[in-house]
């Protein structure tokens, strides 16, 4: 018989996978925000293009 071997097993970096997930939401939530501050921005601007037309 073969002997059993000390310690534990390998660590794969499976623990972090919360971790990223989370970041990964923080991300797309900051560009969403983003995506529809920089869309009202442009909306308000559009109503004062600065034409003189009546």
């Amino acid at each position: 018989m073969a002997p059993e071997p000390d310690g534990s097993l390998a660590h794969t970096g499976a623990d972090a996978t919360p971790w990223l997930m989370g970041g990964a939401g923080l991300l797309l939530a900051a560009g969403g925000g983003a995506l529809i501050v920089s869309r009202r921005r442009r909306t308000d601007d559009s109503d004062n293009d600065g034409s003189t037309e009546n």
